[in-house]
């Protein structure tokens, strides 16, 4: 009986717990359902329709977090899910940020290149699991993404056994390595995002024995370089944080004061993998410090001449100064130095508070707020939690010139807008270039048509070159002829000269001879005749002389014709030909005297013969007339000497101009040859010019492509609504 009685009480009490259980159960259920239709049903109405408004064309959909909460355990799953699911939906249609530029490194990037040196690390196969700080921190998000993508990618062999978050804080990140390798007994490596955490990770991995597991992380600092040094890290993937900061200022004095603008507003800087094998080439031992190499310094932004003469007030925001930040804040010293010498005012602002509010926009929004009431001109900043854009646009708006650097959050939304702002500047380059191609060709056919005229007048020049040699060769031939004729002149003026001395000699010994004057008079009128008759010689050789004169002065005329038809290349020899136009007019002058001295001569001789006649009677007057006669004589000896002279000179300057006429012959075949050598190089300018009139016309061809083909993505994307009503 008390068997039973206990039996029946434990059947009650199992009744009963499976009555509560039920009943339990029944209000789990109960609950799930009403979570289901109501809080988690509102979660995926909201994602369904921003999706629809997205699908739409729409990009600038916001979803807006239901304010009810599910009750039961299952529910509150669905619902983080579906939070998590609009959170992500959000990112992509980020409201775009209106800093002027972005001045960091590629994050996704950054993500392949630490995937590239795992697969190489590993082999090609093995395992990795990942720790980033927050899942709201995008720069490490993306870290995580190239890396991850790539591996998944390119070597399928190697497996991802997880995704972690660290919180960027040591302690986090001890106890998430040790949950890792706790429940990894085969990992191979561990990347961690971040280069504050990895000196926590690499100290839980010795203290677990797990030194197996090897670690690539971020950053070349102190501590981290010691990990590296000493191979308990793999390899750092390093940027260079420096000229980032920098960069950021120096872009913000350049937007405010010369209106700069950067073709794209992501300015990134290539990342850098360091390990054992390279880290002397970027880390000083000695200082233990960083080096900035060449090409990194190349990357250092210049700033423009203050030539408004304003003064301006900027800041930088940063989350941290020390660590990796330290870089950061070397390089924004830098440039206040430098940005001081141009009349700006740098603040440069901490805004750490502690590891779980690293970089959240509850810290960096008054800061920023604060900027825009006391009237700075600008700032910098990183951009660690998104919503920190709202407060850049507010100052943008309100007047403030903004650039941000390291990190930024980077939505779909923005990638679009800078697609279409891409697309536009593509369509008013093209028609611009089409409309320079269009010109280029004009000016292609006016430089063709340019050269062909100077073809022809080159063709122009050597026929007048051919002409003028031509001429050249008679005016040689013709002072040729000259030279022979003053060299018969010359002989005959010697003759004379030889003859007049020997009259003189006979003058003289009639003095002597004074007895025997009769005698002679037969004799000395047959003399006076002969000698008479010689004048006339002389008389027709001063003809000759004048006339010579007179064919040298047409000649020279017709020399200095020609030399102005030379131009420049004939400007010696016009000289020449006045100089021989000038010894003409001497010799024409000359033989003139000559001419006069033979008249006066032979009116003498005529008195003497008519004194002879006289006989004996005179032969007083005939000693005076002999006198005379030996003055005479010596006159014309001297006038005889004098046109010899002349002659001597004639000759060299008739030598002179054979030479010179040599030498612009020279000159002239010289032009002759430059001129063949001008109108071959016009046939390969002529050549080049049609190959640039191709070119132009398929530059043309292209540009018109180019501006169809933004006009038709014009089209396309102005089916989405991308920007705000005010932009």
């Amino acid at each position: 009986m008390r068997v039973m009685t206990i039996l029946l009480a434990i059947l009650c009490l199992v009744l009963t717990t499976l009555l509560i259980l039920a009943a339990r159960r029944l209000k789990s259920c109960s609950d799930m359902l009403k979570d289901a239709t109501g809080p988690v049903s509102a979660s995926l109405k909201i994602l369904r329709n921003c999706i629809s408004t997205f699908a739409s064309g729409d990009l600038r959909v916001r979803a807006v977090m239901p304010a009810e909460r599910s009750r039961s355990a299952a529910g509150r799953v669905l619902d983080e899910l579906v939070r998590t699911g609009l959170t992500d939906f959000n990112t992509i249609t980020d409201i775009p940020s209106r800093r002027v530029c972005f001045s960091g490194a590629n994050s996704y990037h950054e993500g392949k290149i630490a995937g590239m040196r795992i697969a190489e690390i590993l082999g090609g196969k093995g395992s990795v699991a990942c720790i980033i700080p927050f899942y709201n921190q995008i720069n490490h998000v993306l870290r995580m993404k190239g890396c991850l993508n790539y591996l998944e990618d390119q070597y399928p062999q190697i497996k991802t056994l997880g995704i972690f978050e660290g919180a960027g804080n040591r302690e986090v990140s001890i106890q998430r390595t040790e949950e890792i390798l706790e429940a990894n007994k085969n990992l191979d490596i561990l990347y961690v995002t971040d280069g504050h955490t990895p000196p926590s990770v690499v100290e839980t991995i010795e203290k677990l024995g797990r030194k197996e597991v090897k670690v690539v992380a971020f950053d070349a600092m102190p501590e981290n370089i010691a990990l590296l040094k000493a191979g308990k890290i793999s390899c750092l993937i390093e940027q260079n944080s420096f000229a980032q900061a920098f960069n950021a200022l120096v872009h913000l004095y350049n937007a405010r004061e010369a209106g700069w603008r950067p073709l794209t507003p992501k300015l990134f800087m290539q990342p850098i993998s360091i390990d054992l094998r390279n880290y002397r080439t970027y880390w000083d031992d000695e200082t233990n410090s960083r080096i900035m190499m060449d090409e990194e310094r190349s990357d250092l932004a210049i700033p423009e001449p203050n030539k408004s003469g304003s003064r301006y007030r900027f800041a930088l925001i940063m989350p941290l100064s020390t660590g990796f930040f330290e870089g950061l804040g070397r390089g924004a010293a830098a440039a206040k130095k430098t940005l001081a010498e141009y009349g700006v005012e740098v603040e440069v602002i901490d805004a750490f508070h502690e590891w779980a509010d690293f970089g959240s926009a509850s810290i960096f929004n008054p800061i920023i707020e604060r900027f825009v009431r006391e009237g700075y001109d600008g700032f910098a900043t990183v951009v660690v939690d998104p919503p920190i854009v709202y407060s850049i646009n507010d100052a943008v708006a309100a007047g403030l010139t903004v650039t941000t650097f390291n990190t930024e959050p980077s939505s779909f939304r923005e990638i679009v807008l800078n697609m279409i702002n891409n697309v536009e500047n593509l369509a008013d380059n093209s028609q611009s270039l089409a409309a320079a191609a269009e010109q280029s060709a004009r000016a292609t056919a006016q430089i063709g048509s340019s050269i062909d005229g100077i073809k022809e007048y080159i063709h122009e020049q050597k026929n007048r070159i051919a002409a003028s040699d031509t001429e050249l060769k008679g005016l040689n031939q013709m002072i040729g002829e000259v030279q022979k004729s003053l060299t018969g002149y010359g002989d005959l003026v010697e003759k004379l000269t030889s003859e007049s001395m020997e009259g003189s000699r006979r003058v003289d010994g009639v003095f002597e001879e004074t007895k025997g004057l009769k005698e002679m008079i037969g004799r000395i009128e047959a003399e006076l005749t002969t000698f008479s008759q010689r004048l006339s010689q002389v008389r027709e050789f001063a003809a000759v002389i004048e006339q010579l004169a007179e064919n040298t002065n047409v000649l020279a005329i017709n020399a200095s014709i020609q030399a102005a038809r030379a131009g420049t290349a004939g400007k010696a020899f016009a000289v020449v030909a006045g100089e021989v136009r000038t010894l003409a007019e001497n010799s024409r002058h000359t033989a003139e005297d000559i001419r006069d001295m033979v008249g006066e001569i032979t009116s003498n001789m005529a008195k003497i013969l008519k004194e002879s006649e006289s006989g004996s009677n005179h032969v007083a007057q005939t000693l005076e007339r002999a006198q005379e006669a030996k003055q005479s004589f010596e006159s014309i000896s001297s006038v005889i000497r004098s046109a010899n002279t002349e002659i001597s000179r004639i000759e060299g300057a008739m030598g002179g101009i054979v030479n010179m006429g040599s030498s612009v012959k020279g000159n002239m075949d010289e032009i002759d040859r430059m001129s063949n050598q001008s109108v071959d190089r016009l046939d390969e300018i002529s050549r080049s010019v049609d190959e640039l009139a191709l070119q132009g016309s398929h530059l043309s061809e292209t540009a018109n492509t180019l501006r169809t083909m933004a006009t038709n993505q014009g089209i396309v994307f102005s089916q989405l609504s991308v920007k705000e009503s005010d932009e």
